[in-house]
């Protein structure tokens, strides 16, 4: 299983110390991770709807929004939630810290090992509390994925309409830059001349479309789509605060004479990093080679499989001493039954 980021949501409850805890782990494929939790008495619990199937990017303002609102009510959650996050801090630091975490967790989310994933939170949360209803959910995404789902938040059709009257603008194909928001940067620390990596989400004529994907044919798939990121040069860059402060146009090469446009939203946070895409696509080709496909195809092939792993898993874990206690009972009496049983046998 192939993929780049990937992320664990999690709401459960513990009657044992009344609390409900929401929150989330986000990582780097065997790289790092950022989380953030809040905790709190569980009678809040019905001042919430939160869903752990909520995209990422929803969940985190969802998460954020509660927790400001029932802060600002009750200051036991806020020592609630740092005392916490501080626990966490300690158990993810005896793990091998966010580094060492993300490379054990990618491990497990690669082998679709999801018995583990549910042991692994619970061990993290075995010395705060000894019951716990859990509802989690496993979610994995390459760049290209996540990419697309900023997409979908960014609005630049105003940005777009003032600049109607540049034809050299729009007369061009539109691109946009890979996005990484746990290591990237924003497009204002790129200059021209700077390389950048991106995908071209549409072209403007069959000329330019034919030409670039004739040059670059594993990065096209079948239906002519770019699903592998290309490499291109920053040629021009424009902060046109009279438009939007909040948007920076940039025109790109890319290859021996494509050239196209993006708008990008100055919030989102780029791959600045040239070699950990190259040592991506490298791998990337290694496997199309072994098994005599194209790198397109590949990823293709990895957006089938991952989308397997996306689920929400449910458990409540029970008082271990109380499973054992159990367990024992029940070996007793199993064990008085069957000396019963090969009693009344030798007296007959």
């Amino acid at each position: 299983m192939f993929f780049d980021f990937f992320s664990l949501k999690i709401k459960a409850e513990s009657k044992a110390t009344d609390e409900t805890f929401l929150g989330y782990f986000f990582g780097k494929t065997n790289e790092t991770i950022e989380y953030r939790f809040i905790c709190f008495p569980r009678r809040f619990s019905g001042q919430i709807a939160m869903d752990v199937n909520m995209p990422l990017t929803g969940f985190r303002e969802t998460l954020n929004s509660f927790y400001v609102d029932i802060a600002g009510h009750s200051a036991e959650v806020s020592e609630m939630t740092g005392e916490f996050m501080r626990y966490l801090h300690n158990q993810i630091s005896k793990l091998g810290g966010r580094e060492g975490f993300a490379i054990r967790m990618s491990k497990i989310i690669q082998n679709n090992e999801v018995d583990i994933i549910r042991f692994e939170i619970n061990e993290i949360f075995k010395n705060w509390t000894s019951s716990l209803d859990l509802e989690l959910n496993v979610e994995t995404s390459t760049y290209e994925e996540l990419t697309n789902s900023f997409l979908g938040d960014v609005d630049n059709e105003s940005f777009l309409n003032s600049l109607k009257t540049r034809d050299d603008i729009m007369s061009l194909p539109e691109i946009y830059p890979i996005v990484d928001p746990l290591e990237g940067v924003s497009i204002d620390q790129f200059d021209i001349g700077d390389m950048i990596y991106c995908t071209i989400l549409g072209f403007t004529d069959e000329e330019s479309q034919r030409r670039i994907v004739d040059e670059f044919p594993g990065h096209f798939d079948a239906e002519n789509k770019n699903t592998v990121p290309l490499e291109a040069t920053i040629v021009s860059k424009e902060i046109m605060p009279s438009v939007s402060k909040n948007f920076v146009l940039i025109k790109v090469q890319i290859g021996s004479s494509f050239v196209a446009k993006s708008i990008v939203l100055r919030s989102i946070r780029l791959m600045y990093d040239p070699d950990k895409m190259k040592n991506r696509l490298k791998s990337l080709k290694s496997e199309a080679a072994s098994d005599s496909i194209s790198l397109a195809e590949v990823m293709s092939k990895h957006r089938r499989i991952q989308s397997g792993l996306n689920q929400t898993i449910t458990e409540k874990k029970s008082n271990s001493f109380g499973d054992f206690f159990l367990g024992m009972l029940l070996l007793l009496l199993m064990g008085g039954l069957i000396i019963m049983i090969i009693y009344y046998f030798l007296l007959t």
